[in-house]
């Protein structure tokens, strides 16, 4: 069997590199790819493990390792295609496999196996034995949560160990020359590379396959302890050891990578920050006739290698200053947003031939439907491969990624795959902006994810127009030298002073004290008579009103609909429909000579990072940061001080007891803190008298002083960080098994997602494939129907060529979020046919008033018969980070 090396797979036959020897190729390749990209950018990192080859030599070994257990009948059928079993190599194969084809006997997964082929190559000292886990866990097993030892492997599948290592003992000889092959094959490859050669010199001195008879003997002998013949590495999960993660990090991403077909860093660092500052001062004189970078100013005077927290205006340059540290740094950006649609603004913006600050190539997203971006690219003539960027993106390839906090944050929660994450921290820059719309309990994984972080030497920034106090608490504590904290309301007046919107004067508050809904949640008269004669005052203007949950917007705007440009947003609408909101929107306020003003109808969605420039807003109360964020898209680009005396922004604030209680709806407590919702009513109705118009430091100050008011004795501040505290500790016990778990815990969604065919058939882009598509959606025999016959099926069907990734592009713009107590709900489930499509729920029981309402009001509209007073319990929140 000399031609076995030509013959095993790791893959099908379909796929690039499928041979076995082809992907641990790869695999090699992209651990000296790593490792040069380590030796290339040295200055920039100051993590102690990558300090030496040692560590990559023991990888490349590994990465020759890993996948040696696909040497199995079970797998070596299964990449075999059916066409394919007739062929010359599967009879060869078949038959050199035959003792291992036994149906009445369970095997275990292949890197279970390969673990087992690693007792007779690999030692047995500390490295050995955690390059020895490390393979055992790059795909996912029982053993990410169960004991780590060989002797118990073995006893799970006593039977299948013992029949495998018979195999290869019996064919010692065959597989010793395999492997010496396979070695050969690949030090060819990589003749030059030191590190390669040496780790396949130690694999060639150490492989002992009569190491089999040995474990054979203990096995039948039934020994308890085999510890002196292999060991595993002994994982705390209550104090786990980050250089292992690192290290099974870089194993897995080298391994996906090869098997993706992509680069595991896809462009050196070296020039992706050059020009920048240029770029950046350009982009200013388009809007400016002064050009001054503060940001270069501040940045020139602090350590960057501390960690560091900047609290500047909405709308002054803080992305620009995150670039500007990153610069400095030299090392990736990640770049995280809790809105999509804002990451969505700052890829385009990122990447812009005309006025972009990087080239295209050094620029990736990620979030849950980051692939329809690289649609948009490839539409405009760009050649994409989206498989290969999806992949490249997933591996964090790319010099800079834009991503949501659920993908990069969650590490502390110990998932399977966090490593994978934390094997990047140690080369990178990490920002977070927005920081303050997360609550508590987000708020403390954010807390321990930093920490971790910055153990593994790796670089934070946090940007936020609105820091809450009790967070200072805990990032000063972090370490021996905490956070660094730069307040533009401290630095030199000649800096201040020249960052836009500091000292302008763009907010007059007016309180109204009166709730706009009732218990019911139906809108009071009394306030909507107010609400109608505001919009009166407000007429000329282009108005925001912001309410806080999708049932009050909904009202409001089936209200006012009939006014003219009255748009509704909300994080339930058909996502297609939400997308063309925003950019009409967006073009008819940018367009200053058009007179035709707008209403935008919105719950809290667009409070952060959306850069919308509003006349005017209506809002009912929120939390002060909350607040304050709003009143960041009323009068946002302007170059003069708001200058009438008529307030621009109007809250509505809940109504006053005769007991001096503060009464507000019930939808407006169920998704804020009461208590930081009474104290903020205290700081509006003394701000209001101020007959002057806010400017930023008045707006911090007023976040100061509702956190330092007390309550029974105790200030919010001190409540607040009494909770964080109570949520850190919570989590030193806390773990969960798979990534989607902790995303929905961080999220806070407990809900499903729905696509409804039947609005698919009503548009004028691609009619007949999405007609087409609809009626394979519907069909609940299609329910498990693979992507590549759906794409054959339709492409016959409409003669025109499609792609899974423009497939999955309708589904989710055709797709709604389904709160969880409307999914659980009689009236939810007689509207589907049957339970899933590619992860969706299938709303196709609708009528044809109800899908009108669906796509113009949202999936609520239509689920008003159900139970008021229950719904109103559970409430529906607005998810934030959805948009």
């Amino acid at each position: 069997m000399d031609e076995l090396i030509d013959i095993l797979r790791a893959k099908s036959g379909d796929q690039e590199n499928y041979l076995l020897k082809d992907h641990l190729k790869e695999a090699v390749r992209r651990v000296l790819e790593l490792n040069e990209f380590v030796k290339e950018n040295k200055d920039s990192f100051n993590y102690d493990m990558v300090a030496n080859n040692d560590i990559f030599e023991k990888l490349v070994i590994a990465a020759i390792l890993h996948d040696l257990g696909k040497i199995d009948y079970t797998f070596q059928k299964k990449v075999f295609n059916s066409d394919e079993k007739d062929s010359e190599d599967w009879k060869k194969l078949k038959t050199f496999l035959k003792p291992l084809n036994n149906p009445e006997m369970r095997y275990p997964r292949h890197e279970i196996l390969s673990s087992i082929w690693s007792t007779f190559i690999l030692g047995n000292n500390e490295l050995d034995k955690k390059l020895r886990t490390a393979i055992l866990l790059h795909h996912y097993n029982e053993y990410f949560i169960a004991e780590k030892d060989l002797m118990e492997i073995i006893s799970n599948y006593r039977k299948a160990t013992s029949s495998y290592l018979k195999f290869i003992n019996g064919n010692s000889g065959i597989l010793r020359n395999f492997l010496m092959n396979l070695f050969k094959y690949i030090k060819d490859e990589f003749s030059n590379s030191e590190i390669a050669c040496s780790a396949i010199n130690s694999l060639e001195a150490e492989t002992n396959i009569g190491k089999t008879n040995l474990l054979l003997e203990k096995i039948n002998s039934r020994e308890d302890d085999i510890s002196e013949f292999a060991e595993f590495y002994d994982i705390d999960n209550d104090n786990p050891d980050y250089d292992f993660l690192v290290l099974l990090g870089f194993l897995r991403r080298c391994d996906y990578s090869s098997s993706g077909g992509v680069e595991i860093e896809r462009k050196g660092l070296k020039n992706v920050f050059e020009g920048l500052s240029n770029e950046i001062k350009a982009n200013i004189s388009k809007k400016n006739k002064e050009i001054y970078l503060w940001q270069k100013d501040v940045l020139d005077d602090i350590d960057t290698d501390k960690s560091l927290i900047l609290v500047a205006p909405t709308g002054s340059g803080k992305t620009e200053f995150a670039l500007l540290w990153a610069e400095i740094n030299k090392r990736k950006l990640i770049y995280t947003l809790p809105l999509r649609v804002a990451l969505n603004d700052l890829f385009s913006r990122f990447r812009n031939s005309k006025d972009g600050y990087f080239d295209k190539e050094s620029v990736d997203i990620l979030h849950s439907t980051a692939f329809i971006e690289y649609i948009k690219e490839e539409k405009k003539g760009s050649d994409l491969d989206i498989d290969k960027m999806m992949t490249s993106t997933q591996m964090i390839s790319s010099p800079i990624l834009l991503t949501t906090p659920d993908q990069v944050f969650l590490t502390s929660l110990n998932y399977y795959g966090s490593d994978k994450v934390i094997s990047v921290y140690p080369f990178s820059s990490i920002v977070i902006d927005e920081i303050q719309t997360y609550n508590e309990e987000m708020a403390a994984i954010i807390i321990k994810t930093l920490e971790i972080i910055r153990k593994l030497k790796g670089k934070i920034l946090i940007i936020t127009a609105t820091f809450p106090p009790y967070y200072e608490k805990y990032f000063n504590e972090m370490g021996e030298d905490g956070f660094e904290i730069k307040d533009v309301a401290k630095f030199d007046e000649k800096i201040k002073n020249k960052i836009k919107n500091f000292n302008r004067k763009r907010h007059k508050i007016a309180v109204v004290e009166k709730n706009l809904f009732d218990s019911d949640l139906k809108l009071k008269k009394e306030s909507e008579s107010e609400l109608d004669k505001l919009i009166e005052d407000f007429k000329n203007k282009n108005l925001f009103i912001i309410v806080n949950n999708v049932k009050k917007a909904i009202k409001i705007y089936e209200n006012l609909k009939n006014k003219g440009n009255v748009y509704l947003l909300h994080s339930r609408l058909i996502e297609k429909e939400k997308r063309r909101r925003i950019k009409e929107i967006k073009e008819k306020i940018k367009d200053k000579e058009n007179n035709e003003k707008v209403i935008v109808v919105s719950t809290q969605i667009v409070e952060a990072s959306v850069d919308l420039d509003f006349d005017a807003m209506i809002t009912e109360i929120s939390t002060i940061d909350s607040q304050i964020q709003r009143w960041g898209r009323v009068y946002r680009n302007r170059v003069e001080d708001y200058p009438i005396d008529t307030p621009n922004i109007v809250i509505f604030s809940g109504e006053k007891t005769e007991d001096e209680h503060l009464e507000v709806d019930k939808g407006t407590r169920a998704i804020y803190d009461y208590k930081v919702i009474k104290k903020t009513f205290e700081v509006l109705k003394e701000h209001e008298a101020n007959s002057n118009a806010l400017n930023y430091e008045d707006e911090m100050e007023m976040i100061k002083e509702v956190f330092e008011k007390e309550i029974n004795g105790t200030k919010l501040k001190e409540i607040y960080e009494k909770g964080i505290q109570e949520n850190l500790d919570y989590l030193k016990y806390f773990t969960v098994e798979k990534k989607s778990q902790a995303q929905r815990l961080f999220r806070t969604i407990a809900g499903v997602n729905a696509v409804i065919p039947n609005l698919m058939e009503f548009t004028e882009e691609d009619p007949d494939i999405k007609k087409e598509f609809a009626k394979i959606i519907s069909n609940s025999e299609n329910r498990k129907i693979p992507w590549k016959e759906i794409e054959e099926e339709i492409s016959k069907l409409t003669d025109k060529k499609v792609n899974k990734w423009d497939l999955k592009k309708i589904l989710y713009e055709y797709s709604v979020s389904i709160p969880i107590f409307y999914s659980e709900k009689s009236d939810f489930l007689n509207k589907i046919s049957f339970p899933e499509f590619k992860g969706f729920y299938v709303l196709d029981r609708l009528t044809e008033e109800e899908l009108k309402s669906i796509y113009e009001c949202g999936v609520d509209s239509i689920f008003e018969k159900m139970e008021n007073d229950e719904i109103n319990e559970l409430m529906d929140f607005e998810d934030d980070n959805v948009l």
